[in-house]
């Protein structure tokens, strides 16, 4: 007999040391070096295995996070000392640019076919177009790696596109120039739809990229401080965008008339919630996971909003993993990037100080799926243990059903009596992020 069920599983709520934490908790940490710790991506092998990718001033880091918990790093591979690192992965590799007056490593591509049995092979790296970029994006559905603000022997251009699906190891080049509009400081992009934030530009900009001969203007949005980076809902109605300067709230953007020319997009909310103190927060990066806004904010660490209501955001859970500053902001310190989008619900998070922090929110918040647990069993009126990133437990009767954050496929071992309890292993099946 198959049951289908939908589970919670409790978290012990833990704060460590004088941490500040709400409705979340966390699990490992992992910091390799002094050096100081830059942007973080992350990666799922055929097994359900999980990864963190980083990098520090000197290295970039493979880090095996699927014992949340328990972070492991599975390679490491040496290079520049420049300011910061980032990372994005596309099928089964990863490409890694650097960004200072230092950098020379141009564009770098790891093949991670081979986990988790084999090793990660260094495939090589291209300075045909740039030697440094401040920020990759990679519109996985097209197969386009987006670099921008690139430098090659002291030229500057904003932009350049690479068509990498056709051979992922030998990028092709679509597109490189400038698009206008100041220093294009991030991006993301949607079936060829870029979403830019320039900083020193004040602008909001997206462009139609679909034939890299013609990239148009679609529309922009000025009166922004300092535009630093932006992540869009699933629908593409909605953008968050945060301006990275001292004291500045974070812009709830309306695209709902997008494709309407007699209407514009607009800002219809701002937000901003320090932790400690009013005086000199900084924000710095975002991601949409369903109905979740999740934020790097440099020294009040990992913040999430509920955005049910898009243009209302409401804190739901933060987790200060940068305790050195007690109260008081220095600037550029704490949290630099956040991973929310691995299947199993298990969030990475860099601190340019602390390195890796692992961590989790709690069952009362929904996560990255929702998930259906299939049980077979001949005698269903029994009670199941399962877990949580490995460390919490809850009792659970098929009769009462719950809520869970996760697809898994769970598998009884033999001889399973449903009268008593068992522990046994939940692997998450599926679970696709949203952009």
């Amino acid at each position: 007999m198959k049951i289908i069920l939908l589970f919670f599983f409790t978290i012990l709520s833990i704060n460590l040391q004088s941490q500040a934490t709400l409705n979340m908790e966390t699990l490992g940490d992992f910091d390799y070096t002094t050096d100081e710790w830059s942007d973080i991506w992350g990666y799922v092998d055929e097994e359900g295995n999980e990864y963190a990718i980083s990098g520090t001033q000197d290295s970039i880091y493979f880090i095996d996070v699927t014992d949340c918990a328990n972070p492991q790093v599975v390679y490491q591979y040496n290079g520049n000392s420049p300011i910061w690192r980032d990372f994005k992965v596309y099928q089964d590799y990863a490409y890694s640019v650097c960004d200072g007056s230092t950098c020379s490593e141009g564009l770098r591509i790891f093949d991670l076919s081979a986990l988790p049995g084999g090793s990660i092979t260094f495939a090589g790296a291209k300075t045909t177009w740039f030697t440094r970029a401040h920020n990759i994006f990679i519109d996985e559905d097209n197969g386009r790696l987006y670099a921008c603000d690139v430098y090659k022997s002291g030229n500057k251009k904003d932009l350049v596109i690479l068509d990498i699906a056709t051979d992922p190891e030998n990028p092709i080049l679509l597109y490189e120039g400038s698009l206008g509009g100041g220093y294009l400081h991030d991006l993301n992009v949607k079936d060829n739809i870029i979403y830019g934030s320039y900083f020193n530009g004040d602008d909001f900009r997206i462009y139609d990229a679909n034939d890299p001969d013609n990239i148009f203007l679609i529309e922009e949005l000025s009166g922004m401080d300092g535009a630093h980076a932006s992540w869009n809902d699933a629908e593409e109605q909605w953008a968050y965008l945060i301006e990275e300067k001292a004291d500045h709230t974070i812009n709830v953007i309306d695209m709902s008339n997008l494709d309407d020319p007699n209407n514009d997009i607009e800002i219809v909310n701002q937000i901003w919630d320090p932790l400690e103190s009013d005086n000199g927060l900084i924000a710095h990066n975002l991601f949409v996971v369903n109905d979740f806004l999740y934020m790097s904010h440099y020294e009040d660490g990992v913040k999430v909003y509920d955005i049910t209501d898009r243009e209302n955001p409401v804190i739901a859970g933060y987790n200060d993993i940068y305790t050195q500053n007690g109260n008081i902001y220095t600037g550029f310190e704490g949290t630099w990037g956040i991973y929310p989008f691995l299947p199993s619900g298990c969030i990475v998070a860099s601190d340019i100080t602390n390195g890796i922090v692992t961590m989790q929110l709690d069952w009362t918040i929904a996560d990255t799926c929702t998930p259906v647990v299939n049980i077979e069993s001949p005698q269903p009126g029994g009670l199941y243990s399962a877990s949580n990133h490995l460390i919490s437990k809850v009792q659970v009767d098929q009769t009462n059903p719950t809520i869970y954050q996760g697809v898994l496929s769970i598998e009884l071992l033999p001889g399973f009596e449903a009268s008593r309890l068992m522990d046994f292993e939940a692997k998450i099946e599926s679970c696709v992020p949203n952009n």
